[in-house]
């Protein structure tokens, strides 16, 4: 038996962002049709001390067919050192006899696949008329961003936040020379929001920093960073008044802190989850009904989205002859 190992050179070139915006609507309608994934509420063993954690995120496709499981450790001082916040595994097996056919580099294959759900979740969200973007972060996440979600709207210019302006700054004289679009760091959030047609939070913070005050008719919001239940990036009123779809409604109840923290608060109800991208990408639920609308897509990430992917990274490299193979 031969498994291929693939390292996160060969999945970042293996897997370019165009490719996987398609492999994510692809995720996100295999959600939305019975039968099509098995997904278990993503696991997580945290160290005793809470400097970081284990996740474990098994699962099965219908189309393509694989069991598969991505394994990750998540350590958010990290970042800025040598070190990812994020590293670990997608494994798949094989659903006739169970032989695990490949392991690859699970940090990559996340960053690229969660920006690209982003970018699939706007094209099937925001309006058509967008202008500026608005980013708030300038880690790994607000890079993939700004590579994908330009790829499904137009975009003359992008603001982008965080919390200490000169990194903010850095980020985004780095970022420029990758992109047609005006990059422009910004000292407060509020300016960001106010101005942007488009939002993407892809901040570790614990708490909310975005508030409803800054909300405006027509805006589309990607809120992305926050995946457990303890944390937040957005008040309670925003999440109140959006329209809100997730990528799979189980996960959102149970791991969703911005979501979770409204109900607490009695501001929404379950109901208030309109649906899936999937189902509105389906034509099972619809989207946004009105210009004037804001909508909210709460991502979280889903092991179908990186079972998809890995699939077309494992049949690449199989034509191409990428990666090792390692006798079983």
């Amino acid at each position: 038996m031969q498994i291929r190992l693939l390292n996160a050179a060969a999945v970042r070139a293996l897997l370019p962002v165009d490719q996987c915006i398609g492999l994510a609507r692809q995720a996100m309608k295999l959600v939305a049709t019975e039968g099509g994934t098995i997904q278990p509420i993503r696991q997580a063993v945290f160290h005793p001390d809470k400097r970081g954690l284990m996740s474990m995120m098994p699962g099965y496709t219908a189309n393509p067919e694989w069991l598969g499981i991505k394994v990750m450790s998540v350590y958010p001082g990290n970042f800025g050192t040598q070190h990812g916040s994020h590293q670990g595994f997608v494994i798949l097996f094989e659903t006739g006899n169970g032989i695990p056919r490949a392991i690859m580099d699970g940090r990559e294959i996340t960053a690229i696949r969660t920006a690209a759900a982003t970018a699939a979740g706007t094209d099937a969200l925001a309006r058509r008329d967008t202008r500026t973007l608005a980013i708030f972060g300038y880690g790994e996440q607000a890079h993939t961003h700004l590579e994908a979600v330009p790829r499904v709207r137009p975009f003359e210019r992008a603001l982008v936040w965080g919390r200490d302006f000169e990194k903010t700054k850095a980020f985004c004289t780095a970022e420029q020379a990758h992109h047609p679009f005006e990059i422009v760091a910004v000292r407060a959030a509020k300016e960001a929001a106010v101005e942007a047609d488009v939002l993407c939070t892809t901040t570790a913070a614990k708490e909310p920093f975005f508030e409803a005050a800054w909300l405006r008719p027509g805006q589309h919001l990607n809120v992305v960073g926050s995946s457990v239940p303890t944390t937040s990036e957005i008040d309670v009123q925003t999440v109140a008044r959006c329209r809100l779809f997730v990528d799979f409604k189980e996960s959102a109840l149970a791991l969703a802190g911005d979501f979770r923290r409204a109900r607490e608060a009695g501001a929404v109800g379950d109901d208030h989850i309109l649906g899936s991208i999937g189902d509105v990408l389906t034509g099972r639920v619809a989207g946004r009904t009105s210009d004037q609308d804001i909508t909210l897509f709460k991502s979280l990430g889903m092991v179908s989205e990186d079972l998809v992917s890995a699939d077309f990274i494992l049949a690449e490299a199989e034509r191409r002859g990428v990666g090792q193979l390692v006798e079983w």
